[in-house]
């Protein structure tokens, strides 16, 4: 195998592109069968995104929530996987600079919103404790 394509997934393939190259070596979490990595099933492209149905169907997986466990789970160890909740949404490895840039804005965007809710929901805490309220 060469190691400069190694993925850091147990499941190793020479194909990854340096950019799928994992950060960590990590097991599938509650598998009892040999799991297919995900990234190995996607393909390039925004056009060609896979719905979280149709993986779940092609992995074997049972639930949405799994899939989206084991994507993250590829993620923190280093694949690049993309996604859009747009129209045909789904799941795909990145096929240009632009999707990676478009999906780099859409995170950065939650992150900012999530932090918002964040923001307001422990400052209505700190009133509270403040009052005596809780």
């Amino acid at each position: 195998m060469n190691n400069e394509y190694y993925t850091g997934l147990k499941k190793e393939h020479q194909d990854h592109t340096p950019v799928q190259r994992a950060a960590a070596t990590v097991e599938p979490v509650n598998r009892k069968e040999p799991w297919m990595i995900v990234a190995d099933v996607l393909p390039e492209g925004k056009e060609n995104a896979v719905s979280a149905g149709a993986l779940c169907n092609r992995l074997g997986v049972e639930t949405v929530r799994e899939l989206q466990k084991e994507i993250a789970r590829e993620r923190a160890a280093g694949a690049v996987i993309l996604s859009t909740c747009q129209e045909d949404g789904g799941y795909f490895l990145p096929g240009n600079v632009r999707e990676v840039k478009e999906f780099i804005k859409t995170l950065e965007n939650r992150g900012r919103n999530t932090l918002r809710a964040l923001e307001s929901a422990r400052e209505l805490l700190r009133k509270w404790e403040d009052t005596g309220d809780i």
